[in-house]
């Protein structure tokens, strides 16, 4: 397993209330996360989360990916602490296993 630091930490809102905030600073963390705590049905940009996560941990791909990706989802799921202005760029490659 090749965990890996986001160079800059993602921050998310979780629990019931939304209350919990989680600076989310390495890929294996946003992995537990997307797996163990996410807190609405799955989406298209969560599960592209999951795969680019679980990539960048078997050594595939790079921890920049991974942060994209669960921002994407972040702001699918409507977690994300830090307003953006829509999804971060994907490489088109990403989607493909």
């Amino acid at each position: 397993m090749q965990d890996q630091r986001f160079d800059e930490p993602v921050r998310v809102v979780l629990g019931r209330s939304r209350n919990s905030v989680f600076n989310v600073e390495r890929v294996a963390q946003a992995a537990d996360i997307l797996m163990n705590r996410w807190p609405v049905v799955t989406g298209q940009r969560h599960m592209v989360a999951r795969k680019a996560c679980l990539a960048v941990l078997e050594g595939k791909k790079e921890a920049s990916v991974a942060r994209a990706t669960f921002i994407n989802a972040a702001i699918e799921a409507d977690i994300l602490v830090e307003p953006r202005e829509g999804p971060l760029p994907v490489r088109p490659n990403l989607n493909q296993d």
